[in-house]
């Protein structure tokens, strides 16, 4: 079955990648070898001109084959495969024909590493023009010659910035990246890209073109010459090496291998070695079959959510947010920024002004990064209009309540908002524990409300719990999801119970980290196990960023539903009841906030509640603090709170922060094993107390010898 079909005339070759019984183009073995025959024809063809194209729709080529990158366990095994890619490219780039890439859609990792080989890339203006190397995402690092092109064409700054994040650009970064020679519009494509073809033919067309991408001015010239001084690329890699390690903490080694790779100025043979050595070390690695994992898990989740809710959705075009606190002003942003009118709604218009503080700090954030420029905000803050009443709801396609964590305060506002919407309006609450059933019992149209809630803050945490109330329909749900992923969100769906599913299982960490305080343990040390552990902050810390009194009220509704597992610390209630701590949006919680600086809160030692120092293995704290969390992700799983462990890892990963190079909670529990873990709650609960007494599923899987993931 051929995926690369060709047209010739006496000038041209085009190269046509279309996979079949696939929705995009990968570079498969079987794929990367039919490409390899053609090159060979190729080298005697009298054409003066080779285009690579795809016949898919906004996909150029997506890169390889990961399912097979998966299947790599060992280092020669990862060597055959990267040498077999980097000498495809090499034959391809040597060709005496000039090639070009026309790239109209997703060109990522092994597909820019072809178009890096061309002569030449032609862009549309497609936005799902996308171009780049993300395979640090996955635990690796570029293996086909990426590492070299790339600087090769913009420079090792630039490069830096697109290969140690995985960054893509769009088509107008790339042209101005000189990424790309020329971006075309989508329209009239077909004779645009033949007449960028033809023009090829033509020798100064194409030195017009390389001439481009030189520096035109004097200033631009001396830069271009100083970024190649041994000094300067030694200060680059310096900074770019500290920047990496502030951001991973070193956890990750995909983007210290990439650094490895330059470390030695050298040539483009010697380069695409020291690039082989450094992708067959990684590929067989646990991090990187992880990260894969947790690839296919977004990719399954989507493909679960397509099945269970199939409905036909109308998108919103117009939306509204009642409360406009930080959660409420967040969430307007992101609705003004995906091109929604929104209504703001709340009882003073000093909330109304701190919602719109918030729009503008997160689109100042997105201007600082060169992803929007100040028109595009002046027209998405237009977008959003403020009242002290329902004024406008009446053409209002999605409302979201948010606000106060009471019950009757919600019933009451969504009863309001639900008499002011359309019938056809989807009503939401982005509720963090409370019953979205309950609210909903008050309501005209229960089957139209579903719970949506964002995680703080709104602009950077990718989950959102969709959660389903009794009697909430399958079309509800499935707008809710829709609506999640036109919005870049990743949306679980969740059965509705007392804190869901993220703040259910992340309570409980929080609340065992006040009780080792309560045993003398000190805050820095177990706050600092549990970065070097992979989290992005310690408990303490997370504590802190979440605010006491939100985690204090979430961890009473928890203790009230499932009892004495559940108890929160008596420190924590000290906290919030008696010393009134509110953590970083006061100054004061586990940590003193004062002028930039940070310390612990030594007064936290002298509570009655907390014991004299006593030391805590690093091997102690990460039991206390991760076995809880998989005892009650067992819970979970066998109350149906979430479908599978899948899915749980997923939002662990996406609402939390839990170490992605891990693969998640469940599959961590699984790489300790049931058993062990089972064995570890049984001496846990017989020294520290009865919260620790093991799942029944968990029980389960221990003694049938399986995992979380079967």
């Amino acid at each position: 079955m051929k995926h690369i079909h060709i047209q010739q005339n006496e000038w041209l070759i085009r190269v046509t990648f279309d996979c079949a019984e696939q929705k995009i183009n990968t570079l498969s073995h079987q794929v990367m070898n039919e490409l390899c025959a053609l090159l060979k024809q190729f080298e005697s063809a009298p054409q003066k001109v080779i285009s690579f194209e795809s016949a898919k729709q906004d996909i150029f080529i997506a890169g390889a084959d990961i399912k097979e990158l998966q299947q790599i366990n060992d280092v020669e095994m990862a060597k055959e495969k990267a040498h077999f890619g980097q000498k495809i490219f090499k034959t391809l780039a040597a060709l005496p024909q000039t090639k070009v890439a026309v790239i109209n859609g997703s060109c990522v990792g092994g597909g820019c590493e072809l178009a890096l080989a061309c002569d030449f890339r032609l862009a549309t203006d497609n936005p799902k023009t996308k171009i780049g190397l993300p395979e640090v995402k996955l635990g690796i690092i570029p293996g086909w010659g990426g590492t070299q092109r790339l600087p090769r064409l913009i420079g090792l700054p630039a490069a830096l910035s697109m290969i140690l994040p995985g960054k893509l650009v769009s088509a107008s970064k790339a042209y101005r990246l000189h990424l790309v020679d020329k971006v075309i519009s989508c329209i009239d494509l077909e004779e645009q890209v033949e007449q960028f073809l033809e023009n090829l033919q033509n020798s100064s067309f194409q030195t017009d073109l390389v001439n481009r991408r030189q520096p035109k001015n004097t200033l631009g010239k001396l830069k271009q010459f100083i970024g190649d001084t041994a000094a300067a690329r030694f200060y680059i890699l310096k900074k770019a090496r500290q920047q990496v390690l502030k951001t991973t903490k070193g956890l990750y080694p995909a983007p210290l291998a990439v650094l490895d790779v330059y470390e030695k100025k050298c040539g483009f043979d010697e380069g695409i070695q020291r690039e082989l050595i450094e992708f067959s070390n990684l590929a067989p690695s646990d991090i990187c079959k992880n990260l894969i994992a947790i690839f296919f898990l977004t990719q399954e989740v989507k493909r679960q959510q397509r099945e269970a809710y199939s409905d036909v959705v109308t998108l919103p075009k117009t939306g509204a947010v009642i409360g406009a606190g930080v959660m409420g002003g967040g969430i307007a942003w992101l609705m003004s920024s995906k091109g929604l009118s929104v209504r703001l709604k709340d009882i003073q218009w000093q909330s109304i002004e701190l919602g719109y503080q918030k729009v503008v700090e997160y689109f100042n954030q997105l201007k600082k990064r060169g992803k929007v420029k100040q028109g595009e905000i002046d027209a998405a803050i237009n977008r959003i209009g403020g009242s002290l009443d329902y004024s406008g709801f009446n053409r209002v396609d999605m409302a979201i309540e948010a606000v106060v964590e009471v019950i009757d305060v919600k019933q009451k506002v969504l009863q309001e908002a639900e008499a002011a919407l359309p019938e056809t309006s989807l009503l939401c609450t982005n509720t963090s524990a409370l019953s979205v059933t309950e609210m909903a019992s008050v309501l005209k149209r229960p089957e139209q409300f579903c719970g949506i809630h964002f995680f703080n803050p709104v602009n950077r945490m990718p989950l959102v719990e969709v959660i389903k109330g009794q009697q909430t329909n399958s079309q509800t749900i499935a707008q809710a999801i829709s609506v999640c992923h036109l919005w870049g969100k990743v949306p679980v769906v969740v059965k509705d119970s007392p804190g869901f599913l993220v703040n259910r299982i992340l309570l409980p960490y929080l609340n065992e980290a006040a009780y080792l305080l309560e045993e003398g343990a000190d805050i820095e040390k177990v706050d600092q196990v549990m970065t070097d552990f992979g989290m992005p902050m310690g408990p303490f810390q997370l504590a802190d960023q979440v605010g006491i009194d939100v985690g204090y009220k979430v961890a009473k509704i928890l203790e009230a539903s499932f009892g004495e597992r559940m108890q929160v610390a008596p420190v924590l209630e000290h906290l919030y009841a008696k010393l009134k701590l509110l953590g970083k949006k006061s100054g004061r919680g586990f940590y003193r906030y004062q002028d930039q600086e940070v310390q612990v809160n030594e007064l936290l030692y002298q509570s009655p509640t907390v014991k004299d120092s006593e030391d805590k293995s690093d091997a102690e704290i990460i039991d206390r603090l991760m076995l809880v969390m998989v005892n009650e992700a067992a819970h979970c799983i066998d109350e149906g709170i979430v479908e599978n462990a899948g899915q749980l890892d997923l939002a662990m990963v996406m609402g939390t922060g839990f170490p992605a190079w891990r693969g998640g909670l469940c599959r961590w529990a699984d790489n300790v094993g049931c058993a062990e873990v089972a064995k570890r709650l049984d001496a846990l609960q017989q020294t520290v107390g009865s919260r620790y007494q093991a799942a029944t599923y968990l029980r389960t899987c221990a003694k049938q010898g399986r995992g979380f993931y079967q």
